[in-house]
């Protein structure tokens, strides 16, 4: 999971589901509750046999064991893996936001697959979702500075990779311009904690906040949700499209054959990735 997530294309959500830990970990982040905060004030400003014994249920439900464990793979991959991105960002741009293009391109098809009807007003939440990613492209700049504010809200926005299928949290990154930065503060984290730290704030609060929407979303409106989602990714394919376009429109056809053959080994990737799920 975390390999993916550092990669714009493959959803950490999408590997939770194909190992077989994806509704384990719907059950452990839904654990985080208000009725656990509740029970903990309880136990801590009136310690009983009641209220520790209500604390305990109320704990359990977290999987705790399972979430650290889980935590550690991905933070591990995560840094580990963050030098080897920022190199290939850094050196072959277009050819490695061509292989993005192909992994998002195929990653699509996964929503589609999800999706059980195709009437016309269901398509038109699609189409919804894809002209605001097309206008994505225009609203946000390829290169930002910044706050931490901004980082707060884009770790809420990319923890959604793990409870949407077929969505990368990197590529939310990439949508808003802050995928190289996030490289970096990983690469130099021991220089970068403040960055680091209101990240993972903000990706908890998201945690804890989008897996109760996306589960209600899916209960009541899960065909239109899916629609929405498979226009927003399809829309903002603008975004990397556009900053390949902008470095490499003085190249020559070596280069765009070069561009071509990244995004067909993106697509195939995700091709051998589904063929695993089933």
């Amino acid at each position: 999971m975390g390999i993916c997530d550092l990669v714009p294309g493959i959803s950490g959500g999408t590997i939770a589901f194909i190992t077989g830990i994806y509704e384990r970990l719907i059950r452990a982040v839904k654990g985080f509750s208000f009725v656990l905060l509740r029970d903990f004030f309880s136990m801590a400003f009136n310690a009983n046999k009641k209220t520790i014994s209500a604390f305990r249920r109320s704990f359990q439900k977290i999987d705790i064991i399972f979430l650290i464990t889980l935590g550690a793979g991905i933070g591990s991959a995560l840094l580990l893996g963050s030098r080897v991105m920022e190199f290939l960002i850094e050196q072959y741009f277009a050819f490695t936001m061509s292989f993005f293009v192909g992994l998002i391109v195929a990653s699509s098809k996964i929503i589609y697959d999800h999706i059980e009807n195709h009437a016309l007003k269901e398509q038109l939440f699609g189409l919804g979702g894809f002209l605001f990613g097309i206008g994505l492209a225009f609203i946000i700049p390829s290169q930002v500075q910044p706050s931490l504010w901004y980082l707060f809200a884009g770790g809420f926005l990319a923890i959604s990779a793990m409870f949407l299928p077929g969505i990368s949290g990197s590529f939310i990154l990439l949508i808003l311009g802050i995928y190289e930065f996030m490289l970096d503060v990983l690469h130099h984290i021991t220089d970068k904690l403040t960055y680091f730290f209101v990240f993972l704030i903000g990706a908890g609060l998201g945690a804890f906040s989008i897996s109760r929407i996306v589960s209600y979303l899916f209960d009541k409106h899960k065909n239109r949700t899916l629609y929405v989602l498979l226009g927003l990714v399809v829309g903002c394919l603008s975004i990397p499209l556009k900053r390949i376009y902008l470095q490499s429109n003085t190249e020559g056809l070596m280069h765009i054959g070069g561009l071509l053959m990244f995004f067909v080994i993106g697509i195939g990737l995700v091709m051998i990735v589904k063929r695993i799920a089933r």
